[in-house]
C-alpha cells in the first residue's frame, strides 16, 4: 500500500504534536473566584476582631461623663451602625482580595511557559506541592500563586489595613462621618436630654476609634491572627485547579 506525501507528513504532524507537552493553564475564571473566596473567609475572621472589639470598647468608654439611664439609646443606635458597617466590609472583602491578586500589579496572569518550570498534570489529576516550589515567577497558574502565597498575603494585607483604617479609625472615618454622627444627631433629636453630652460622646467615639484604628495598623492579619493551618489550606485549594 502506497501512501501519498501529504497524508505521511500528516501523520508525522499528528505523532509530534501528542509528544509535544501540554501548555501550562493558567489559574482561570473559577480558579479565581474560588481561591479569592478562600482569602476573603480568612481575612473576615480576622478583621472580626476589630468590630469586636470596636463594640466592646463602646459599651466599656463611651459614657464616661454621661448619666447611665441615657446608655440604652445610644448603645442600641451605634451598635447597629458597627453591624451595618461590618456587613458593608464583609460584603467588598471579595473584591478587594481578587483584584490585589488579579489586577493589581505585578499581577498573576500570563504565560507560564517561558520558561517552562512545571508540567502540566493530566485532566483530573491535582497539581502537586512540589510544583509550588518550582513555579518561580509571576504568572497566571495555580503553581506561580502558591510560590508566591506569602508576597500576595503581604499585599492583601496592606490594602485591607489601610482600607480598615480609613472605615474605622477617628471622626474623619467612614464610620463616624456616614453613620455614627448623622446615628448621633437623631438619638439626641429623639431624646433631648442628651444634647448637653453630644461633645462627650465625640470626643468619646473619636478616641474609641482611634484606639482601634491604631490597632488594626499594628498587627491587622499578623502572626497572632493567621492561623497556622490557613497556608496550607489554601496552598491544597490552589493545586485542585488545572
Amino acid at each position: 500500500m502506497k501512501f501519498s506525501a501529504s497524508a505521511l507528513f500528516g501523520a508525522l504532524s499528528l505523532a509530534l504534536v501528542s509528544l509535544a507537552p501540554t501548555p501550562v493553564q493558567a489559574c482561570e475564571r473559577e480558579c479565581q473566584v474560588n481561591v479569592s473566596l478562600a482569602f476573603a473567609d480568612k481575612y473576615k475572621v480576622v478583621s472580626n476582631d476589630y468590630f469586636t472589639i470596636l463594640s466592646q470598647k463602646l459599651d466599656e468608654s463611651l459614657f464616661y461623663g454621661v448619666p447611665e439611664d441615657l446608655k440604652e439609646p445610644v448603645v442600641k443606635a451605634f451598635q447597629d451602625d458597627i453591624t451595618k458597617v461590618k456587613t458593608v466590609w464583609d460584603d467588598a472583602l471579595f473584591k478587594t482580595v481578587f483584584d490585589t491578586i488579579f489586577k493589581d500589579e505585578p499581577k498573576f496572569k500570563g504565560d507560564c511557559n517561558n520558561p517552562r518550570r512545571v508540567k502540566q498534570p493530566p485532566l483530573g489529576v491535582n497539581w502537586v506541592m512540589s510544583d509550588c516550589h518550582k513555579m518561580d515567577y509571576i504568572c497566571g497558574n495555580p503553581p506561580s500563586i502558591c510560590h508566591f502565597l506569602p508576597m500576595i498575603k503581604h499585599r492583601i494585607s496592606s490594602k485591607l489595613t489601610n482600607q480598615l483604617v480609613t472605615l474605622i479609625d477617628g471622626d474623619s472615618s467612614d464610620l463616624f462621618t456616614k453613620y455614627l454622627s448623622l446615628s448621633l444627631t437623631k438619638v439626641v433629636e429623639d431624646y433631648p436630654g442628651l444634647e448637653e453630652y453630644r461633645a462627650n460622646f465625640h470626643a468619646n467615639l473619636d478616641q474609641i476609634m482611634d484606639t482601634v484604628g491604631s490597632l488594626a495598623t499594628k498587627e491587622f492579619a499578623g502572626d497572632g491572627q493567621w492561623k497556622s493551618g490557613w497556608d496550607n489550606e489554601i496552598k491544597e485549594l490552589l493545586l485542585t485547579f488545572p
